[in-house]
């Protein structure tokens, strides 16, 4: 979800009174940074082992698409649907015979059927079904009383045909995903303070060994219920990971290559969400698929080792020692050396309790205005985001096509995206995707819906929806930069995961605004749209980060809220 060489080399001319011992003052991680390198080698394995973590993410939130695919569905009609009973009787001529059809939706009813008495007729005879066609009030539809009979020509068995979620359970099935997401929301939380309190290595690796086990758990549930308890834990073991993982490679890299590093976090996400599909082409079976996919996490467990913990995060909790001989090892790697000079010049004077406390948490987020105004409004950015997001992602036409499809767009949103980002700021390329996928969404939706189907219609409607989901994935991604950006190191997990928040109640409600479409098709697609244009518009208040410097302190970012220039922009920005 997140700037330039010249706020990084202001430092340098930082004056006197801050050449203290490091003991006596707080250390200026970027300057520190800029002499390691933005982004040396070693960094960039760095973030290649912590680009794992993202994938899982991707792979179990769209998981969905596919083990939980609902089939096409009728009543069950034994002991008519017995073929050995009855082998002249098709599947067709049956649903002819005793399955409502509406001319309005032109499909056979999925959930009621006519009354007749079915045990009452004698094998290989339909004496049973008269009179017919049937004639009320002689004959009239029921509930399926026997259970439903799915079409497993696309999956074996899915989550769906397995627990019988149709019909009245059909909101079974929107509420499970919901729950999935308010883990989630668990998941920003605790994963916030997380990694504020432990680190961020040992938060990334226990999300993905918690997402690893949980996840070959899933596989193995013996019950519906106990389904849905192993995905609302693992959801909070994802998205824990997830923010964790955003916060640490944009704390070791320097600001010349923040964006790009930090938005190909979604690239990550984005590949996930292509090996999930890929995994269901191969294994029709939802058990398999969900057991297989979970492995995909053992990796980045296996290269933890081989990670170093964030120094900015060990400096802002009083660990300078070990925060130094990491730069110190960091900057060997790149082929550099930080002399006892440079280290003078990254002390600063009055470093306050605030900067190396680790107790900052939610409520001093909201005491102070301008940090809660901010918070509110990317509570609100992150809930539109996350809401068309997903409400695309499940809405896919042709199942494996257009999902990998849609999951492809969404690098081609960052391609444009992050050239734009350094040029003209995070305000303008937060504002302009969310204002082009409304339209696109409210266009696709209209034409969807009033439109002469033809194969022209069906094809701009297809193009907008992808350019719906590449232009909301591409605010996506800005809107995580930005996020991690707009916030002080000593707040910046905590905060973070308390943003998203907003993310995770758009995930669980998307399931429900898509069930709308019931009442009427085009009202889903509408409020995807109209919400975009509202986030569009209410986003351009919020303060431009471009060229600025990480912020470390809460004082700072008070200051840096009312506009006032820091020490480094004065100095050489």
């Amino acid at each position: 979800m997140m700037h330039s060489e010249c706020s990084s080399a202001s430092s340098e001319d930082i004056d006197e009174r801050s050449k203290l011992l490091p003991r006596e003052g707080s250390i200026n991680f970027n300057f520190v940074l800029s002499k390691i390198g933005n982004l040396g080698r070693f960094q960039v394995c760095l973030v290649l082992v912590a680009y794992l973590v993202p994938v899982p993410a991707g792979l179990h939130m769209i998981a969905p698409v596919f083990v939980e695919y609902t089939p096409d569905s009728w009543c069950a009609l034994p002991p008519l649907d017995n073929r050995t009973l009855f082998p002249n009787l098709t599947a067709e001529h049956l649903k002819e015979l005793v399955i409502p059809f509406s001319n309005s939706t032109n499909e056979y009813d999925k959930c009621q059927r006519y009354n007749y008495s079915l045990t009452s007729c004698n094998p290989g005879k339909l004496d049973c079904i008269s009179p017919y066609p049937p004639v009320s009030p002689l004959v009239t539809s029921m509930p399926c009383d026997e259970g439903h009979t799915f079409n497993n020509s696309l999956f074996n068995k899915t989550v769906v045909t397995e627990w019988g979620l149709v019909c009245d359970k059909a909101t079974l099935k929107s509420a499970t995903d919901s729950i999935f997401f308010v883990g989630v929301l668990l998941g920003g939380v605790i994963g916030g303070s997380l990694g504020d309190r432990f680190g961020r290595v040992p938060g990334m690796f226990m999300s993905q060994l918690g997402v690893l086990v949980l996840g070959i758990g899933c596989s193995f549930s013996p019950t519906f219920a106990s389904y849905v308890v192993i995905r609302f834990v693992m959801a909070a073991f994802i998205q824990a990971g997830y923010l964790i993982c955003i916060v640490y490679v944009m704390e070791i890299t320097g600001p010349k290559w923040r964006t790009l590093v930090g938005i190909n976090v979604q690239t990550m996400f984005a590949v996930g969400a292509v090996i999930v599909s890929l995994f269901g082409m191969r294994f029709r079976d939802w058990r398999d698929l969900q057991f297989y996919s979970s492995f995909v996490p053992a990796l980045f467990c296996l290269l933890t080792p081989l990670l170093l913990e964030s120094p900015m995060w060990l400096f802002s909790k009083g660990e300078d020692e070990r925060a130094k001989n990491i730069s110190e090892t960091m900057a060997q790697r790149n082929g550099h050396l930080l002399s006892p000079d440079i280290w003078r010049e990254a002390t600063q004077t009055g470093a306050t309790q605030e900067t190396k406390a680790g107790s900052v948490g939610v409520v001093e987020i909201f005491t102070r205005v301008r940090m809660r105004k901010i918070t509110i409004e990317l509570i609100f950015l992150w809930f539109v985001c996350t809401l068309v997001y997903y409400g695309l992602s499940y809405s896919v036409g042709s199942l494996f096509v257009n999902n990998i499809l849609m999951s492809l767009v969404e690098p081609i949103g960052y391609v444009i995206i992050i050239p734009l980002m350094d040029r003209v700021g995070r305000k303008a390329v937060i504002f302009s995707p969310l204002l082009i996928g409304g339209v696109a969404c409210l266009i696709s939706t209209f034409v969807n819906n009033f439109a002469k189907p033809t194969v022209g219609v069906g094809t701009l409607v297809t193009a907008m929806s992808l350019i719906g989901k590449m232009c909301v994935a591409g605010a996506f991604a800005v809107l995580a930069n930005y996020t991690v950006e707009l916030y002080p190191t000593v707040v910046r997990s905590t905060a973070s995961g308390l943003t998203i928040m907003g993310a995770r109640l758009g995930a669980a409600i998307a399931p429900f605004t898509l069930e709308l479409r019931v009442i009427e098709p085009w009202i889903s697609g509408t409020i995807f749209g109209i919400l975009s244009l509202i986030a569009a518009f209410s986003s351009l208040w919020l303060p431009e980060t471009l060229n600025k410097p990480m912020l470390t302190s809460l004082d700072e970012a008070e200051r840096f809220y009312r506009g006032e220039k820091s020490e480094e922009d004065e100095k050489g920005c």
